[in-house]
C-alpha cells in the first residue's frame, strides 16, 4: 500500500495506517506528481492532500496516472469538498477528521477487492504469478532479474499494444531513471534468451519499439 500525503509524519492517515499489519510506503505528495512504481504497483493507494487544498487538478491526475488509475485508491476529503464526490473516480473516500477505524475499514474493504483479482498472467506456455513474483515456461521455472520480471509483466499486461522504448523505460524504471532507452533493448535481449519458443511473441516494431503478441 502507498500513502501519498502533503502532511507531516504525524498525518492522521499515516497514524491510522500504522495501526494495521499492512506494509505501508509513505511518500510526499508534490502537487499532482505521484512517485509510484509502475513495475511493482501497490494493491491500494491512499491520497491525503493538505487541508482545504483544491483537488480540481488532483483528481484528473490520479485518474490518468498509469498505475493509480488501475488500482483502487482512497481519498481523504475535506467536508467542504463533499459536493465533488459525484465527479471523483476514486473507489472510496473518507472525510478528514474521521476515526482511524473508519479509514482502516474502508481500506480493508478495498484491499479485499484487490486481493480477489486474477494475479496470474498467461500467454502461450508462459505464466507470470504476480503475487509470488515467479515466472514459468510450461513446467520450468524462469529465473528473472527484478527489472526483467517487471518488463515482462508490463508487456503481458499490454498485449497487442505497440510500446515505445520511452514508454517502457518510464513504466518499468520510473520517470526519475537517468539511463537511456537502450537500457530497454538490453533487457529485451535478455528476456528473449530466456523465453525459448515464446520469444517469438516479443516482436520488434521498427522505428516504434516493441509489442507482445497474444
Amino acid at each position: 500500500m502507498f500513502l501519498f500525503s502533503e502532511m507531516s509524519d504525524r498525518s492522521p492517515a499515516r497514524l491510522a495506517l500504522a495501526q494495521s499489519d499492512w506494509q505501508v510506503t509513505a511518500r510526499l505528495l508534490r502537487g499532482t506528481f505521484f512517485d509510484c512504481p509502475i513495475a511493482l504497483p501497490p494493491d491500494l493507494v491512499v491520497v491525503e492532500p493538505a487541508p482545504l487544498k483544491s483537488i480540481e487538478g488532483l483528481a484528473p491526475a490520479l485518474a490518468q496516472h498509469p498505475v493509480i488509475a488501475r488500482v483502487p485508491w482512497l481519498l481523504v476529503l475535506d467536508p467542504q469538498r463533499l459536493h465533488l464526490v459525484p465527479r471523483l473516480t476514486c473507489r472510496d473516500f473518507v472525510v478528514r477528521g474521521c476515526e482511524p477505524a473508519e479509514l482502516l475499514g474502508r481500506a480493508e474493504r478495498l484491499l479485499g477487492a484487490a486481493f480477489h483479482r486474477d494475479t496470474v498472467l498467461h500467454s502461450g506456455l508462459l505464466a507470470l504469478d504476480l503475487q509470488a513474483h515467479q515466472a514459468k515456461l510450461g513446467d520450468a521455472r524462469l529465473t528473472l532479474a527484478p527489472q526483467e520480471f517487471a518488463l515482462l509483466r508490463y508487456l503481458l499486461q499490454n498485449q497487442g499494444r505497440a510500446l515505445s522504448r520511452d514508454q517502457l523505460l518510464h513504466a518499468v524504471w520510473g520517470q526519475r531513471y537517468q539511463g537511456g532507452p537502450r537500457t530497454v533493448d538490453v533487457h529485451i535481449r535478455r528476456l528473449r534468451a530466456r523465453l525459448g519458443a515464446e520469444a517469438s511473441r516479443l516482436q520488434t516494431l521498427r522505428e516504434v519499439g516493441y509489442q507482445w503478441t497474444a
